[in-house]
């Protein structure tokens, strides 16, 4: 496995002018530059899509039935003065709004749970090979001068000059602010 540092640019003219920067230090087959989909995008299962599930449909359809057996009780005892057909008819009326209710209450709904690592965005991934750890901190400081968007680390496989095992629907491991300005004060981000 080799360390890798990426960060996504908005468009492959400005990623390739990063990249034309970064050649002055790195050797060419060290920098790879792939356009990565947005969340979603990615084909990841047959039907499509990345996830089997929507993360924030979890617990909707609990909510849904417990609210519509709840709503359909309550309105069949009060359609129960109806009779037995408008008793029958205002539980199931009950249930139907009650169950559409209760889903969109429950959509969103984390109960306090800890939110997962947002998902990579889409955009021009511009990645570099740390051949010499010497390297890493100019190459932070580099993509970080230049605006790079979400500036990760990452180990993979790199092959003839590509990332070959970029796997595009895990959470990036973002490198922190602060071992970016410390490469920078330490004149890493000098040309």
């Amino acid at each position: 496995m080799q360390h890798i540092i990426a960060g996504r640019f908005q468009s492959k003219d400005r990623a390739d002018a990063v990249a034309l920067l970064l050649e002055q230090y790195i050797a060419k087959t060290d920098i790879c530059i792939f356009h990565n989909n947005p969340p979603g995008q990615h084909d990841a299962f047959i039907l499509g899509g990345d996830e089997a599930a929507d993360p924030g449909a979890e617990g909707a359809g609990t909510t849904a039935v417990n609210t519509a057996i709840t709503a359909g009780l309550g309105a069949g005892a009060i359609g129960a003065l109806g009779g037995p057909v408008v008793a029958l008819a205002a539980a199931a009326t009950g249930a139907y709004v009650g169950a559409f209710g209760g889903a969109l209450q429950g959509l969103g709904d984390d109960d306090g749970k800890p939110h997962a690592p947002d998902n990579r965005p889409g955009g021009v991934i511009l990645s570099v090979r740390i051949a010499d750890p010497v390297n890493e901190g100019r190459v932070i400081a580099t993509l970080r001068a230049e605006d790079a968007a979400d500036i990760e680390q990452a180990e993979g496989e790199w092959l003839d000059g590509d990332w070959v095992d970029f796997d595009p629907v895990t959470a990036p491991r973002l490198v922190k602010k602060q071992a970016i300005d410390s490469a920078s004060r330490s004149g890493a981000g000098k040309r």
